[in-house]
């Protein structure tokens, strides 16, 4: 393992130069350019190491990337990242990778969410392949519409998810370094509600407001937060009304919920569609509309497994890594609704994501990447 840690720490220029051209690519989950630019690269980096690799090809998203190789060992290890970001176009020229060694960081757009996830992969599954270390069945799958929900890439993830043992996700390290072992599941919901148009001065008492039938409901929905069960609620967007002086007939909240254990949401779905039933205001109709968009990553033994031993990975680079539960979700919970042991967090650490401040601490570039590599080739000599 010392000499795996050895070979990484010495490509550490050759990551940050890969991590600058990333980051100088606009690869916003409606940049479809800029997106497949990626993963064309990628295509061609995973088939120079021998994968055999499709590229799953969209007419409006950015295209997907699957990777796979025959591996020495049993069983099949599954890594998820992905290569948009939520930065619109041109965001690359205004504020493109800079580095900034003294302060041990690097910035840009999606230099943390998760670009330098992909360089860690790649470099460690070369590094690994290269010097000749046995591994199970690899599979890579690289996506370009994560933070929109992967709509082209759900199908895919999933199906991949049904053939192999482990799972890896590259998103970025926690703050204080830590693993993730579980995510919360996420729904999205729309209350819709039609009310009854009417002058607000002349006829005001023949009108029905479906903005006032609306704030009813939304106290009804904050209701349904339980902290200690780990279930959150918010409504972040409303609308309604047409003008000031008419009664408003139509009225919109959309909704997001966060769980930790899959059985809740079926409870909180009743509860939300009998809010939705409930009449505040004689005549006011609502519609709800909207589901479970990702399941929970649920922690598990073999999950639990998997952290202990990349947290050995750390402590022979003199790191203290902790597990961690949160609250954001990633493509890796699609695979662990499927029962399949997930790690996570595993790209670098760093901050500010989704914003103009977005960094990575540049000294975890090579750090995670050890820990990563450290970990694999442990879990692999456990299959021998």
């Amino acid at each position: 393992m010392k000499n795996i840690f050895q070979q990484i720490a010495a490509r550490e220029d050759e990551m940050i130069k890969e991590l600058e051209q990333l980051v100088n690519i606009d690869s916003g989950s409606y940049t479809k350019a800029g997106i497949d630019k990626i993963i064309s690269k990628y295509d061609d980096i995973y088939t120079g190491l021998g994968f055999e690799t499709e590229i799953k090809e969209n007419d409006e998203n950015g295209n997907n990337l699957i990777a796979r190789r025959t591996g020495e060992l049993d069983g099949s290890w599954l890594f998820l990242g992905h290569v948009d970001t939520v930065f619109p176009e041109g965001t690359a020229e205004k504020r493109p990778f800079k580095l900034d060694r003294e302060a041990d960081r690097a910035y840009g757009p999606g230099v943390c969410d998760m670009k330098s996830g992909v360089v860690i992969l790649k470099n460690v599954l070369e590094t690994l392949i290269t010097s000749g270390t046995e591994l199970p069945d690899l599979v890579v799958l690289l996506n370009g519409d994560e933070e929109i929900g992967s709509p082209t890439s759900r199908e895919l993830i999933e199906d991949a998810a049904r053939e192999v043992t482990a799972c890896f996700v590259l998103e970025p390290g926690r703050q204080g370094g830590e693993l993730v072992i579980a995510r919360k599941g996420v729904g999205i919901y729309e209350l819709i509600v039609s009310g009854q148009a009417a002058h607000a001065g002349s006829n005001h008492q023949d009108g029905v407001s479906a903005i006032e039938e609306l704030t009813y409901k939304i106290q009804d929905v904050h209701k349904l937060t339980d902290y200690e069960q780990g279930i959150t609620l918010n409504v972040g967007v409303i609308a309604g009304g047409e003008r000031p002086n008419i009664v408003a007939d139509n009225a919109r909240a959309e909704i997001d919920l966060r769980i930790v254990k899959a059985e809740q949401a079926e409870e909180i779905e009743k509860q939300l569609k009998a809010i939705a039933a409930k009449e505040y205001l004689p005549g006011a109709k609502t519609i709800l509309k909207g589901g479970l968009n990702r399941p929970p990553m649920e922690p598990s033994q073999q999950s639990e497994q998997f952290f202990n031993i990349f947290a050995e990975a750390g402590k022979s680079l003199g790191l203290e890594l902790e597990e961690k539960l949160t609250g954001g979700a990633s493509d890796g919970n699609f695979v662990s609704g499927l029962g399949v042991p997930t790690l996570d967090a595993l790209g670098a650490v760093g901050g500010g994501n989704h914003s103009d401040q977005e960094y990575i601490e540049l000294s975890t570039l090579v750090e995670r990447a050890q820990i990563l590599a450290g970990g694999l080739t442990e879990l692999a000599s456990k299959l021998d």
